[in-house]
Order: structure tokens, then sequence, then C-alpha cells
């Protein structure tokens, strides 16, 4: 049976319909195009399946000594702490960082993957949920190394670093009811990544364990992707727009919990004598806003380290995860501070 013939550069520009240099500038990056003619050279892409095989090839035969780090939003405090985690580790081993932030678009994404499937890196850490899910597959097919942090396992490959986001809100609810709060709310981003979709429902089975009222108004979750911060302030100003408020509010992250926060302050509000809030991650910001969050610390910079060893261990070994159970958790921490206190009556 003859072996099936390779797909060649020739082969994308024809079915593009572009010139054979254009399909070399768009991988190399060397030379700007219209976005039409780039949406052409990865349909293209896309539907011969093509694989650099000469950058691939020459990469394989040697070790680039380089990782890649693929992240959402490197102005967000969490994942600038992600890549200090990655980067220290890689360091101690002599690895460079290739730093990518998407900022949540497709294009960007598709960007990462080309480069990461012409072994430009010997292995990656993702720390993302990607949007367009079909490119996962795609960095299957690349068969590099690959490490998820803060993101669930998308398949039986790959190796999982995640926090135990269900007991970290189990460990906020269970503060603020021991505080003597009966009327918490809920306040997220959107849950475009399973851990914040696993804390949402995490919140709504602890309020039921605690025989607390659930009510539907107090849990307010954005459905559009923006700041974190400008999210936290606009659900804020909404739950101060119902009839009844709650005493304290749990939040999805701490960019969320200090967007609330202003809007909190701004209507008058003490917090946290009239309002008490916790928030999740435990950013630098966080013991430093007034007053102080209360938050249930992620550790990212161990997540991310932990994960960075994983990933090394399968560059230098090339062989199968030794792990049993591919996903290793690790458990948040209460950090108490001064935005949470007993309820005042009302």
């Amino acid at each position: 049976m003859s072996q099936r013939k390779s797909v060649t550069m020739k082969d994308v520009a024809r079915e593009a319909g572009v010139a054979l240099s254009t399909v070399s500038h768009f991988l190399n990056q060397s030379a700007p195009l219209s976005e039409e003619t780039r949406q052409k050279i990865k349909k293209a892409i896309e539907k011969l399946n093509y694989r650099p095989n000469l950058t691939a090839r020459n990469l394989k035969k040697r070790k680039t000594n380089t990782i890649g780090v693929f992240v959402p939003d490197i102005a967000n405090p969490f994942y600038a702490e992600i890549y200090k985690g990655v980067a220290d580790a890689a360091r101690e081993k002599k690895y460079n960082v290739i730093l990518y932030a998407t900022s949540y678009q497709k294009d960007r994404e598709y960007d990462f993957v080309r480069l990461v499937t012409q072994w430009q890196v010997d292995g990656v850490i993702v720390s993302y949920s990607l949007i367009d899910e079909n490119l996962w597959s795609k960095l299957e097919r690349a068969d590099i190394p690959l490490v998820l942090v803060d993101v669930y396992p998308v398949n039986n490959r790959w190796p999982s670093v995640v926090v135990d986001s269900e007991t970290g809100i189990q460990l906020a609810v269970q503060y603020l009811f021991n505080l003597g709060h009966r009327e918490i709310a809920y306040l997220s981003e959107p849950p475009y990544i399973l851990p914040l979709v696993k804390r949402q429902q995490a919140f709504i089975d602890s309020i039921k364990h605690l025989k607390l009222p659930l009510n539907k108004e107090w849990i307010l979750v954005e459905k559009k992707q923006a700041n974190r911060v400008e999210i936290g302030y606009a659900l804020g100003k909404k739950l101060l727009s119902g009839k009844n408020l709650p005493t304290a509010v749990v939040t999805s992250s701490d960019l969320v919990a200090i967007g609330a926060m202003k809007a909190f302050l701004e209507s008058g509000l003490k917090i946290p004598d009239d309002m008490s809030i916790v928030g999740f991650d435990d950013i630098i910001f966080s013991s430093y806003v007034h007053p102080s969050l209360t938050t249930i610390r992620q550790p990212k910079y161990e997540m991310s380290k932990k994960g960075t060893e994983f990933l090394l261990q399968l560059i230098e070994r090339r062989e199968s995860f030794a792990l049993q159970d591919k996903l290793h958790r690790i458990k948040p921490v209460l950090v108490e501070r001064l935005s949470c206190s007993a309820p005042r009556k009302r």
C-alpha cells in the first residue's frame, strides 16, 4: 500500500489561492498580510491538515531549551504569578520561557497553537481553556509535551494542576456562616473555564447544605468577557438595585471582589459593617485595598511551579506521565483580613 503524499506549502498555496511566498510569510510571520488572506491560509491549513515538515523535523532533532506559556491576560495579577512560577522552575533547569497572551481572541489562540505544532518550543504550559475547542485536537496531534495549570483535564494524556475550587468556596461560605451571616450573595465573571463553573455550583451546594435561603437575585453572573474589576463593579451596582440586600458576598475572584467593593463604598455602605465580602485567588492587591480583602488563597506560584516540574519530566524523559492520577489538586486556604465581620442588625 503506497504512503499518503505529504502536504506541502505548495498544496496550501494552491488551496488558498495565494502565492507560495504568501504562505511562507504567514508561517514565518515575516510580512504583514490582510485578514482576508490570513483566513484563507488558515482554512487551507486546517482542511489539508498541513504541518511544516521541515521545521518539525529540524526542531525534533535538536532541543530548543524553551517552553511556552499560554495565558489569556498578563495584566491580570493571577496570570502574572502563574508566569513567574513557570519562569523560576524553568530557569532552575536552564530553560527559557516564551509567554503568549491571547486577550481572549481566537486568532491569537490559533497563532499560538501553530507555534507549538511547529515545535518551536520543547513543551508548553496551558493555563487557559481555549475558546476554540477544536484547537485541543491540533495540540494532541502535534504530540508535544503539555501540562495544564488551572485547567481541568481535556483528555487522558495531559497532566493537570488545579486548585480545589469547590473546597475553596465551601470555606468562604462556612466562614461567613460562622460569623452569623444567613443572607449571602455570589458575584462572578463569565464561567468560561471549568473552575469558575465549579465555584458557582459549590456556592449553590453550600447554601443548600447550610439550609440558607437561595435567592436567585443574589446569584449574579456576567455573560460577556470584560475587565474583571469592571465586571465586579457592574454586578455590585446590580445587586444594590434589588429590593433586598444580603449581608455578605462571595465572589469568583479577587478582581471581581475589588470592583464590587468600589460599588458598595460609593453607595454609602460600610465594609464590613454593612456588607462583608470574600474574594478568591489572593492576588497581591488584596492586601492593599481598603479594607483589606478576606479571600481564598489559590497557591498560583506553587501550582505553576509544580506544573512546570511535570512538564520538564515529560520533555527530558519523553515517556508517558508517571502519575496514576493525572489530576493534581492543591488545597486552597482561607486568608482572613478586614473585609468581613459579624452582620449588623438592620
